[in-house]
């Protein structure tokens, strides 16, 4: 039921609603993922380019007649939902946002703006700050003993997981605000715990980094400790914004 009085809609009309939404979806990713099937070869000379940086010039081992065919394939369709992210979240919204109050709507598309440029600040520092480093420090360790066999499925699956983990930590103040909105925690609680947070964002940093060397946990730590930062300056106002309107509604009502 949505909270303008003037735009109801039925069960069988939300459902439609859902319906177009997801079919819009879907007809994006799908052109995204044949556009990346084409340009293949950008794709995987971007996806290379943190190996070639740290030395590795042969080519990726694939172990079957099909794996070579199933890997580009594979990277196609996460570079396909990478770039119809943007997309994917406002259609999100856009379903939400017959539900909200005009107050509400006005804050909706700064808010999917902030989430996708946060998903993309930290894909973009994994690849160019922490990856190579971590990369530069395994390619060729232990060479003496061992002969290094880069397979194509190990490596795509390593990289996407690292770049989608490092989207996902960027999150971080925007979590941190949510929290604070729903009044579940404060701005002040979180300065409290704060050297506790450092302590869970050392462990991300260490198991998330693709080489558990000092240097790469630190690339990635001294972000986190600033998003943290960050994130409670965020629920300080959130929580202002929040205590604003409860007085607003107050003599509104009196």
């Amino acid at each position: 039921m949505s909270k303008d009085p003037t735009r109801t809609m039925s069960l069988m009309g939300h459902l439609g609603e859902l319906r177009k939404r997801f079919t819009y979806i879907a007809i994006v990713v799908v052109v995204c993922v044949i556009a990346a099937f084409v340009l293949k070869d950008y794709v995987l000379a971007i996806l290379l380019h943190p190996l070639r940086l740290a030395g590795f010039k042969g080519n990726l081992a694939v172990m079957g007649v099909t794996e070579g065919f199933m890997q580009i394939l594979k990277v196609s369709i996460y570079s396909g939902l990478l770039i119809a992210l943007p997309f994917i979240l406002y259609q999100f919204w856009a379903f939400v946002i017959p539900a909200l109050y005009e107050n509400e709507k006005r804050s909706t598309i700064p808010y999917v703006a902030f989430t996708t440029i946060l998903f993309l600040a930290g894909v973009t520092f994994g690849y160019f700050v922490v990856l190579p480093v971590g990369l530069k420090f395994m390619v060729g360790y232990g060479g003496q003993y061992f002969n290094q066999l880069f397979q194509a499925d190990k490596y795509f699956n390593f990289i996407s997981m690292f770049l989608l983990a490092f989207g996902c930590v960027f999150e971080l103040p925007l979590v941190m605000m949510l929290l604070a909105w729903a009044g579940l925690v404060n701005h002040k609680q979180m300065r409290k715990v704060r050297k506790y947070a450092i302590l869970v964002e050392a462990v991300i940093a260490m198991v998330f980094t693709p080489s558990q060397d000092p240097l790469s946990m630190t690339l990635m730590l001294v972000p986190l400790i600033i998003l943290y930062e960050f994130g409670i300056w965020l629920a300080k106002i959130a929580v202002r914004r929040r205590e604003r309107r409860r007085e607003l509604a107050v003599l509104s009502e009196g």
